[in-house]
């Protein structure tokens, strides 16, 4: 049996677009971005993308994306796989121990 697949990183796509306001030095339009990551051989997205499909990119930083070229600190990491310390409480936790006083 083979080996699972490591899963690839994730990286919110505001950190994809904070690469293209380092290059240019300020906020894009939707037309520049698109000229910027659709620059080269390899394609930022995989793909050329249109300029709508880059307006909808800029609406939605927030959006997690699977990203190879992600650094260890734009790396999105669920909370369930992090080691919290001990002075630490989740706010879902707090909530719960409020609600059943």
């Amino acid at each position: 049996m083979p080996p699972p697949l490591a899963r690839l990183p994730r990286m919110m796509i505001g950190f994809v677009v904070r690469r293209c306001v380092r290059a240019l030095g300020r906020q894009p339009t939707a037309a520049e971005f698109a000229a910027w990551a659709n620059d080269g051989d390899a394609r930022l997205f995989g793909r050329t993308i249109s300029v709508d499909e880059a307006r909808v990119i800029l609406r939605h930083q927030a959006r997690l994306v699977t990203a190879k070229s992600a650094s260890a600190a734009e790396q999105y990491v669920d909370v369930d796989e992090l080691t919290l310390p001990a002075n630490v409480v989740r706010l879902a936790d707090a909530r719960a121990r409020r609600a059943a006083r």
